[in-house]
């Protein structure tokens, strides 16, 4: 088939099918899906992320689905994370299912694990390990085994803990196997997986290693809350989606801290997260969400919106309520979930868009364009989850 011949398929693949049409016309149109209770739009994301596994054929969760090549293959990174997704959504819906699901992602990731302990990046079947795949591929063993006693996960989140810190650079940083090669403040998320293991073994060199990454990070901040190196790269402004995984990072590692350096990793999180509510207050272009990525001033020119990273802020705004009791934060964050439910489509005969959470909002903006991504699915089902139990 010649190049023409599959562009043209490609178009019509991707514009005309009429569940496509009726997507990008709404947000070309700026017109709002159904708001219903939070549950309702939690089981429909939940049934997006089953068919997300199932399209596989193999455990692992679809990498997503895409307007013009439907489902993607399974992405052992994010796989990792939606297993305590799975298993958190099991209890709260009391399905055993779920949890049957999440053991099915918890022993692909193990096929997909290399003798040295890593997960390689994107799809996982070739190149090298990276860091940030292979942390969050922890969260599901470390799940798994408190969840079953089965100690082969146990035995495979010790083999990426042992690798992590085997690859850590003196100060705390990651830079060998890390995208791009340069340390990313979004590793503290990886500082958390490693206190999980450390919480299931005992093992003090995990905390030690956590410790010594959430110190650099520490050293990143500047004195507006801005932490540098939030980005895939040095040189663009940071997605909401790696501002909330650094933040998310900090905050859940604290919990493993002493009382005085939790305190204070609170306070350099809340800053943060309090300019990003000024944003949002005085961001009125984008139906109610956030831009896409936010520069050092807490300032953006976009105008679309990263619907994974709306999700992540979310949580981490409900989390700040808790935590100080601030009306201010929890309404924002249901807030910011309103809006985000609203993108949600619930009735499309297609299902690879019903129930489940696009990229970007208008769908053509510049985060994974036209195309459904099982993460933004995973934080999206965690707000709605966070949300119900802050009631």
């Amino acid at each position: 088939m010649g190049y023409v011949a599959k562009r043209l398929i490609g178009w019509i693949n991707t514009y005309a099918r009429p569940s496509h049409l009726r997507i990008i016309s709404r947000d070309l149109f700026r017109l709002t899906g159904t708001i219903l209770p939070a549950r309702d739009h939690l089981r429909a994301v939940m049934e997006w992320l089953c068919r997300a596994q199932d399209a596989t054929g193999c455990g692992g969760v679809s990498r997503g689905y895409h307007l013009d090549r439907g489902w993607g293959p399974p992405y052992p990174e994010t796989t990792g994370y939606i297993v305590p997704t799975f298993l958190r959504y099991a209890r709260w819906a009391n399905d055993d299912n779920y949890v049957a699901r999440a053991l099915r992602m918890g022993e692909w990731e193990i096929e997909m694990q290399l003798p040295s302990g890593g997960i390689r990046e994107g799809m996982g079947d070739s190149g090298e390990p990276v860091v940030f795949d292979t942390g969050q591929a922890i969260f599901g063993w470390a799940d798994l085994y408190q969840e079953t006693g089965m100690k082969r996960f146990q035995a495979a989140a010790v083999r990426a803990a042992d690798w992590l810190t085997e690859n850590q650079d003196n100060n705390g940083s990651w830079s060998r196997y890390a995208y791009m090669n340069i340390p990313h403040t979004y590793h503290t998320r990886v500082a958390w997986s490693l206190l999980e293991v450390y919480r299931l073994t005992g093992d003090e060199r995990y905390r030690a290693a956590a410790k010594k990454n959430i110190g650099w990070t520490l050293a990143q901040a500047e004195g507006n809350g801005w932490f540098r190196d939030m980005g895939f790269t040095r040189d663009e402004a940071p997605l909401t989606h790696t501002i909330a995984y650094t933040l998310r990072g900090l905050l859940e590692s604290s919990g493993y801290l002493e009382k005085d350096e939790r305190s204070g990793i609170e306070a350099l999180v809340r800053k943060p997260l309090e300019n990003i509510l000024l944003n949002y207050r005085s961001t009125g272009n984008l139906s109610g969400l956030l831009p896409a990525r936010l520069n050092r001033d807490w300032k953006s020119e976009d105008t679309y919106s990263c619907l994974v990273g709306d999700a992540q802020i979310s949580i981490l705004w409900l989390k700040l309520s808790r935590i100080d009791n601030d009306l201010r934060f929890f309404e924002a964050g249901s807030q910011l979930i309103d809006r985000i439910k609203a993108t949600q489509s619930l009735d499309s005969g297609n299902p690879g868009i019903r129930g489940g959470i696009a990229g970007s909002y208008p769908i053509w903006g510049k985060y994974i364009p036209f195309a459904y991504t099982n993460w933004s699915a995973k934080f999206f089902a965690d707000a709605l989850i966070l949300q119900m139990e802050c009631i």
